[in-house]
C-alpha cells in the first residue's frame, strides 16, 4: 500500500491520485486532479430503478421471513406456544409493510409513510388481540411506531432542505437517532409509570451533541474548501 507525500493518506496500489488532496502518486504522472468535492463522495446516484427496488424488496422480505420462522419455531419448542416471538414477528412485518411500500406504491415519501403507519398499527392490534386481547400494541407498538415515523419524516425533510449533502447527513442522522432514543424512554416510562421520566436518553443525546457539532464543523470547513490535514497540523 502506498502513502501521500503530500498529505500522508493510504493510498491502494492501482490508485493515480490521492482522493483526498489531488496530489499524483510518485512515478504515475506530474498533473495535480483537484481532490474529490465532499459533495460527490456522499451523493446518491440517483433514485432506484423498478428491478433494483425489486431485487432489494426480494433480498429483504428473504431475510425478514426466514427470522420470523426461526424464532417461530424455536419459541413454540420452548414454551409450546405463542409469548416472546410475538415481538420480533411484529417487528419483521411492520419492516415488510414499510419496504413493500417504499418499492411497489409510486407516491410521495409521507404518503408511503402515513400507509406503512396504518398498515402496521393495524397489524400490531390484531396480532396483539389474537395473542391475549389488545395491550401492548396500543400502550407501547403504536407510540413507539408513531414516534419513530415522526423523527425518520423530519430526518428526510431536513436532508431534502440541505444544499450540500455531505458529512452533515451522518451529524442529522445521529442527531435524530439521540430524539428517537428520548421518545421511546418517555413512551416506556409512561407506559410503565403513567409520567415521563427521562434518564438513560438524555445522557446518550448528551453524548451525541458533541459527535454531532464536529460533523458539522468538518463539513463546514470541507465546504470552504479547507483541507483537514491544514486544520488539524497534519
Amino acid at each position: 500500500m502506498n502513502i501521500c507525500n503530500n498529505c500522508g493518506v493510504e493510498l491502494e496500489d492501482d490508485m493515480q491520485y490521492c482522493p483526498l488532496c489531488g496530489e499524483p502518486v510518485a512515478g504515475v504522472g506530474n498533473e495535480k486532479r483537484p481532490a474529490i468535492p465532499e459533495r460527490e463522495i456522499f451523493d446518491y446516484p440517483g433514485k432506484m430503478t423498478p428491478p433494483q427496488k425489486k431485487f432489494t424488496w426480494e433480498i429483504i422480505s428473504i431475510i425478514l421471513l426466514s427470522g420470523t420462522v426461526a424464532t417461530s419455531i424455536i419459541d413454540f419448542i420452548i414454551t409450546r406456544g405463542v409469548s416472546w416471538s410475538e415481538y420480533p414477528v411484529a417487528i419483521s412485518v411492520t419492516i415488510f409493510f414499510y419496504i413493500s411500500l417504499f418499492a411497489f406504491w409510486e407516491q410521495r415519501t409521507v404518503m408511503q409513510m402515513a400507509g406503512g403507519l396504518i398498515l402496521s398499527a393495524c397489524f400490531l392490534v390484531g396480532i396483539d388481540a389474537l395473542t391475549g386481547g389488545i395491550g401492548w400494541s396500543v400502550q407501547l407498538g403504536i407510540p413507539l411506531l408513531f414516534a419513530a415515523n415522526v423523527v425518520v419524516a423530519g430526518l428526510l425533510a431536513v436532508i431534502r432542505r440541505s444544499k450540500h449533502k455531505g458529512i452533515n447527513l451522518i451529524a442529522w442522522a445521529f442527531l435524530a437517532a439521540a430524539l428517537l432514543c428520548i421518545g421511546i424512554e418517555g413512551i416506556l416510562s409512561f407506559a410503565a409509570t403513567g409520567a415521563f421520566h427521562f434518564g438513560w436518553s438524555i445522557i446518550a443525546a448528551g453524548c451525541v451533541v458533541p459527535v454531532v457539532l464536529a460533523l458539522l464543523f468538518v463539513h463546514f470547513r470541507l465546504r470552504k474548501g479547507r483541507s483537514l490535514q491544514k486544520t488539524f497540523h497534519i
